[in-house]
């Protein structure tokens, strides 16, 4: 009940009559010395009259109340007095100088109050329950229409009943930010103002904010508590609420410690309103902000609420989803933790809570994590922004972050990442970590890497110790073991940073190279609406790094696919074994065996992780201009290492070029403790051992397409071709069934049928595109001017139909001696800053590009192969494909070869078939 001003009066004069007015009598001002340099007394003598602190000598007895007789230990103390309205005092507040212990308060009104400033009745009067707070108000402010008063008490009745003093006579505003919940219904029909701003009124007057600026903020609410209902309190605890009540229909919503309720009241006389009954919803929840995109669509809610283990869970949930079937926002809910009530009739509260609740703050937000301009998103948050505005991740799924923080920095750098300096796999998987949040800035295409080897090599082990730089290992690294479509989900889940993929094996054969595909081109299967609308596809770029016993192309051989090379620059192979005779290690550096070294490489990993990764984003978002410079100043510097790479090997080095670029900003960042250079050094190793095996020059793809025939003629040779040494065959040879072409016996030649070698042979490559890399190698026999057909001489077909004529010694051409590339064991790499100096090898530049000599070819492949008649042969040499010129396609005598048609080859000659 409000209390009256007859209420009021005789609260006075039973305070008067307690000696309340003569408590300070005998008390002088307090000097210098009495105050003994105590900052807050200073502080305060600096704001009101000096004359107000006094010296008390002696103890204070209490006469009223329940502690009536009581002394309090004053003497010695610095006393000041509280006043009311009247400016008559009604008790008194005593410090002792620099010293934590609370106030002695003496005050039998309760409503007694400190002030600072004029007491004029024309002056707006700021109240505070807290006297620093009123104090650092007024030294903002030093208006002299404005004056501050405060409870000297710590109880929220104490302070109610000063406002209501108050402002009987003046015009109170109470200072409050959202966040301060329950206040605006304690003081509900007081007749007072609540001043509800987003920060702190004190923070932003420091922020040189002016209090009419404060005012006329967007954000800032002024709310005429007179207004405001009073409703009775119906739990036993007393309890403060968590924010202010909704009303809604006949009731309105309370948020508790213990839950929110939808609590029904009878409130026919608004006067008297009477409490009903209550009715549990959910666990507590908090409407934190409204939330809508840059263009001003997709409004949400952010949510925030914690489980039954005290973890906070926060969730932009788009209001959309209200709109549909509730049960899909409940179910997530539920899922994260939030206890929902299995009433159908209360559960729909939740709908109305979630939708309706008055919340005024907002949030900017986006549908993809990683790098929005300046900030890097985060499924809880965002770092690198002093930007006012909230900007958070919104999906129509809660997101369980694998993002966790476990130990100190300083703990996984100095026992965990710094002693595997010189451990090239383990510093490689590290640096693949960092790698993610620079393909944005350097507009760089996400790619994987892919470390094969034997069972129980280290694979795991460097995918564990990467996924500590972000997180628990064993949440952090996912499996390969899923469909396209959950793949695609987590690859956006992981968008601008790393993704570690464990044993490709369990990914099912048939799917795992559009897998590749889609993770390597960043882009999510296209889907519609049920409008037959086409939903926004879902992008990221990713670094990934993959392991397993089998190659990407042993895994979609068993489904009867074939890797093309574009399946194989998205995913870069790299042996797990450093060569070094200890498996994945290079070296033993934490344990006396390779297996305790791992063993403690784990132990280390689970112990501290998480905190590498946010350290990492905290660095790079401090100046994204300059991150990004250095980036590309450092990935140009690997590069010059290696300028001569044709464009497939160059594409994935460029790759390589990246996370070592990532290691190195990691390193000056002194996140990771390695040596300037260490990481450039491990990543050239690793790069130089995928060159080793695809190859220098680049032309993998045609390697594979030769390779393709070459298996094709081994498996097929005696069943599919018919042998043919003369148009006069005798009846008794047998017939071919299913034949694919003929075999010709004199020179081992083979002559395809032009329709079944490109339906047929040359599937899953190009037919156009196998015809051309075998003519420039000089496998295909041509008479026909520019065509790639072949018409055949009529001593060994009467109808000379052309076919497609590959030479015999297709069979002997050594594809991998093509490359031109130079073997390594364990690539060495002398550390120095970024300035790495590569081992001794064949030029890059030189490669393929030195005049051929026959020579030097093994002696199938330079054997000299005749065809035509014995006295007018016509010589053909297989040529390497390092030596192939793709700009001059010119047809020569070389190439083209004349057969003359009325010669009989020599007969007697023997087919080895």
């Amino acid at each position: 009940m409000t209390p009256t001003p007859q209420t009021i009066d005789n609260k006075k004069a039973h305070a008067d009559n307690m000696g309340a007015d003569t408590l300070l009598q005998g008390c002088k001002p307090a000097t210098e010395k009495q105050l003994a340099n105590c900052p807050f007394l200073t502080k305060l003598c600096s704001m009101i009259e000096p004359e107000r602190l006094l010296f008390s000598t002696d103890d204070t007895t209490i006469y009223h109340g329940d502690d009536i007789g009581k002394t309090e230990a004053t003497a010695g103390t610095i006393a000041i007095e509280v006043t009311d309205r009247q400016k008559q005092p009604v008790g008194a507040v005593f410090y002792t100088p620099n010293s934590k212990a609370k106030p002695i308060v003496v005050d039998p009104t309760g409503y007694g109050a400190i002030v600072i400033g004029d007491t004029n009745k024309a002056n707006e009067v700021l109240a505070f329950d807290n006297l620093d707070n009123g104090i650092d108000t007024y030294s903002c402010l030093m208006a002299s229409d404005k004056t501050i008063i405060i409870s000297p008490q710590k109880t929220k009745q104490c302070f109610k009943k000063m406002v209501q003093h108050w402002s009987s006579g003046s015009q109170v505003i109470i200072p409050m930010t959202i966040d301060n919940k329950g206040m605006i219904n304690l003081l509900s029909g007081v007749n007072a103002r609540a001043l509800v701003t987003v920060a702190d009124m004190v923070t932003m007057l420091h922020a040189n904010n002016s209090y009419e600026a404060i005012l006329a903020a967007d954000d800032t609410q002024l709310i005429n508590l007179k207004d405001t209902t009073y409703y009775p309190e119906w739990r036993d605890d007393k309890a403060p609420q968590l924010n202010t009540p909704m009303v809604c229909d006949d009731g309105r919503f309370e948020l508790y410690h213990d839950g929110l309720f939808f609590v029904k009241y009878d409130d026919s006389d608004p006067s008297n309103i009477l409490y009903k009954q209550k009715m549990f919803v959910c666990s507590p929840i908090e409407i934190i902000a409204k939330t809508r995109d840059t263009s001003s669509a997709t409004w949400g809610r952010l949510l925030q609420w914690h489980d039954d283990d005290s973890v906070l869970h926060t969730w932009s949930m788009p209001l959309a989803l209200l709109q549909g079937d509730a049960r899909e926002y409940r179910r997530e809910l539920a899922s994260q933790g939030l206890s929902i009530t299995t009433s159908g009739k209360q559960r729909n509260y939740l709908d109305t809570y979630i939708q309706d609740y008055p919340i005024h703050k907002r949030a900017l937000c986006v549908d993809k994590l990683g790098w929005h301009e300046e900030q890097y998103i985060l499924p809880n948050g965002a770092i690198g922004s002093d930007s006012k505005e909230l900007i958070v991740y919104q999906s129509a799924n809660s997101i369980n972050s694998t993002l966790a923080q476990q130990g100190e920095l300083a703990q996984w750098r100095d026992e965990l990442c710094r002693p595997l300096a010189e451990q090239s796999r383990f510093v490689f998987s590290i640096a693949c970590a960092f790698a993610g949040q620079l393909l944005a800035l350097l507009e760089s295409d996400g790619g994987g890497f892919h470390l094969l080897g034997s069972s129980s090599m280290g694979k795991s082990l460097s995918l564990k110790l990467a996924a500590s730089v972000w997180g628990n290992p064993d949440r952090y690294v996912k499996t390969w073991r899923s469909t396209d479509n959950a793949l695609e989900g987590t690859a956006s889940e992981h968008n601008d940073s790393f993704l570690p993929l464990d044993e490709i094996s369990e990914c099912a054969p048939k799917i795992v190279g559009k897998a590749v595909y889609m993770l390597g081109n960043g882009h999510g299967k296209g889907r519609s609406t049920t409008t037959g609308h086409n939903r926004i596809a879902k992008e990221w770029r990713i670094i990934f790094l993959s392991n397993g016993e089998e190659s990407l192309q042993n895994i979609m051989a068993q489904a009867g696919q074939k890797t093309n090379a574009g399946i194989e620059v998205r995913v870069a192979h790299i042996d797990a074994d450093a060569g070094k005779g200890l498996k994945t290690f290079d070296s033993l550096v934490l344990a006396p065996t390779g297996a305790a070294q791992a063993d403690k490489i784990n132990e280390l990993s689970h112990a501290y992780h998480g905190v590498a990764g946010i350290a990492w984003l905290e660095h790079i978002t401090i100046d994204k201009a300059a991150t990004t410079a250095t980036a590309k100043q450092l990935v140009d510097d690997f590069m010059s290492q290696y300028t001569e790479l044709a464009p497939q090997a160059h594409r994935v080095a460029k790759r390589f070029a990246i996370v070592a670029a990532a290691g190195e900003m990691a390193t000056q960042a002194d996140i990771t403790g390695w040596q300037a250079g260490q990481a450039t050094t491990a990543v050239m190793t690793c790069l130089d051992n995928w060159l080793d095996n695809y190859g220098r020059d680049g032309e993998h793809e045609q390697r594979q397409i030769i390779k393709h025939i070459q298996t094709f003629i081994e498996q097929h040779g005696s069943s599919r071709f018919e042998p043919r040494h003369s148009h006069r065959c005798p009846d008794f040879e047998p017939k071919t069934s299913n034949r694919v072409g003929y075999r010709n016996t004199n020179t081992g030649d083979y002559y395809f049928l032009m329709n079944t070698f490109e339906k047929e042979v040359c599937p899953p490559f190009n037919a156009k595109k196998v015809l051309q890399v075998l003519d420039d190698a000089n496998l295909l026999m041509r008479n026909q001017g520019d065509r790639k057909a072949y018409k055949s001489p009529k001593t060994l077909f009467l109808e000379r139909d052309p076919f497609y004529a590959v030479t015999g010694n297709i069979l002997s051409y050594d594809i991998n001696r093509t490359t031109g590339t130079v073997e390594t064991n364990g690539t060495d790499h002398t550390t120095k800053e970024l300035k790495t100096v590569p081992s001794i090898k064949v030029l890059l530049g030189q490669v393929g590009q030195s005049k051929y000599k026959p020579a030097n070819l093994s002696h199938s492949s330079q054997a000299l192969k005749s065809t035509g008649t014995a006295t007018n042969p016509v010589i053909r040499v297989a040529v390497p494909l390092s030596q192939v010129s793709h700009t001059e396609k010119a047809v020569t005598a070389a190439n083209v070869i004349s057969e003359p048609d009325n010669e009989i080859p020599p007969f007697g000659r023997i087919a080895n078939y």
